[in-house]
C-alpha cells in the first residue's frame, strides 16, 4: 500500500482544521450564554470561555483520531496527531491540542498478569532494563509489582502493607492497578526526582504492546530484555536508531517486517518472544487540550481509547 503524498496529507489536515473551527464556531454561541449566567466577573467569562475552547480542541481532535482510523490500521510519527500544531486564534482567544499516543510507552499495569497473581516476567524484564538504563535501581520493579499484585508477600526489592503502613503518614498498600500515573509516587523508592526521569516513557493505560512505529529510543533499547534475550542480543543505541531511522522512511505494517531492518532485529523476532511485545498501531491517546482567553488557561487532560472508528474517552480531567 502506498504512503499518502504530502498533498494529500495537507488535505486531511485542512479537513481536521476545519472541524476545529466548526466545533469553536458552536462553543462561541454557547459561552455567550455562560457569560450572561452566573458567571459575573471578568475571570469568570474568560475561565468559562477557555474551558470550552479547550473541550473543543478535544473535540476535534476526537473525531479527526475517528477519520484517521478510516485511512489506515497503522499509526506512525507522519501523521497529523503526531505533529506539534501551533496555538490557533479564535476569536479573543487561542487553543492549543497537545496528543501522543500512550503505546509508545512501557505500560506499568502490566507488569503482573490479568489476574494479579504473578508477574508478567517478560514485561518485568523489560521495565526492569528500562529503570537500568536510566541509571535507576532496576529493585524498584519488584515494589512496582508488590503494590500491582494481591498478595501481602513482599519481593525482595518490594514492599507490602507493613511498610506502607509504618510510615509517619501510613497507607495500605493497594493490590491493584494503578488509577492515574501520579498514583506511582506512593510506591516504595519512588521519589519526585525518579517520577520525572520516567515519566515521559511509562502510562497506565494502552493496550499493553509498544507501538514500533512510535515507541522511543529510551523504550526501544529497553524491550529485547527478557529470558530468552540471549538467543539474539539486546537492541543497542545503534540497532535502535538504525530502527528509528528505517520507520521513517518506510513504517511497519506488519511486526514481522522489523527483519526488513537488519538481520539482528530478524532473528530478535523468530527467535524471542519479542513479537508479543510489540504492534504496529495505538488505541489510546493522551490529549492535552488548553483554552487561553486573555491570560485565563483552561487545560483538559484527557485519555481517548480508539475502537473501531469511535473514540471513548477513558479519562477526564479540567484543569
Amino acid at each position: 500500500m502506498k504512503r499518502p503524498r504530502a498533498g494529500e496529507r495537507g488535505v486531511a489536515l485542512l479537513a481536521t482544521l476545519l472541524v476545529l473551527v466548526l466545533v469553536v464556531a458552536l462553543a462561541n454561541e454557547i459561552f455567550r450564554l455562560g457569560a450572561r449566567a452566573s458567571q459575573t466577573g471578568a475571570y469568570g467569562r474568560d475561565s468559562v470561555r477557555a474551558a470550552l475552547l479547550a473541550e473543543a480542541g478535544t473535540g476535534a481532535l476526537r473525531i479527526a483520531l475517528r477519520e484517521d482510523a478510516k485511512d489506515n490500521k497503522i499509526d506512525t510519527l507522519d501523521e497529523f496527531w503526531s505533529r506539534q500544531a501551533p496555538p490557533f486564534d479564535l476569536g479573543d482567544g487561542t487553543v492549543t491540542v497537545f496528543v501522543e499516543d500512550e503505546e509508545r510507552k512501557i505500560n506499568l499495569n502490566r507488569l503482573v498478569m490479568p489476574n494479579g497473581n504473578a508477574p508478567d516476567d517478560q514485561r518485568l524484564a523489560v521495565f526492569r532494563a528500562f529503570l537500568e538504563q536510566r541509571g535507576i535501581d532496576a529493585s524498584l520493579a519488584d515494589a512496582f509489582v508488590d503494590w500491582l499484585d494481591n498478595d501481602d508477600t513482599p519481593r525482595v526489592g518490594g514492599a507490602e502493607s507493613p511498610y506502607y503502613l509504618s510510615l509517619p503518614r501510613p497507607y495500605a498498600a493497594k493490590n491493584d492497578l494503578f488509577d492515574t500515573l501520579e498514583e506511582i509516587l506512593l510506591v516504595r523508592g519512588v521519589t519526585p526526582e525518579i517520577y520525572e526521569k520516567i515519566r515521559p516513557f511509562v502510562t497506565i493505560t494502552s493496550n499493553g504492546k509498544v507501538n514500533l512505529n512510535t515507541a522511543p529510543k529510551e523504550v526501544l533499547t529497553a524491550l529485547s530484555a527478557g529470558t530468552d534475550a540471549a538467543e539474539a542480543g539486546a537492541i543497542d543505541n545503534a540497532a535502535a536508531d538504525r530502527l528509528i531511522r528505517y520507520r521513517a522512511e518506510q513504517p511497519f505494517r506488519r511486526v514481522p517486517d522489523i527483519g526488513n531492518v537488519s538481520p539482528f532485529f530478524r532473528n530478535l523476532h523468530s527467535k524471542t518472544l519479542f513479537g508479543s511485545l510489540v504492534d504496529v498501531k495505538s488505541d489510546y491517546f493522551h490529549v492535552r487540550s488548553t483554552g487561553d482567553v486573555g491570560g485565563t488557561l483552561r487545560t483538559i487532560d484527557a485519555i481517548g481509547f480508539r475502537t473501531g472508528n469511535n473514540v471513548l474517552w477513558y479519562f477526564w480531567r479540567l484543569e
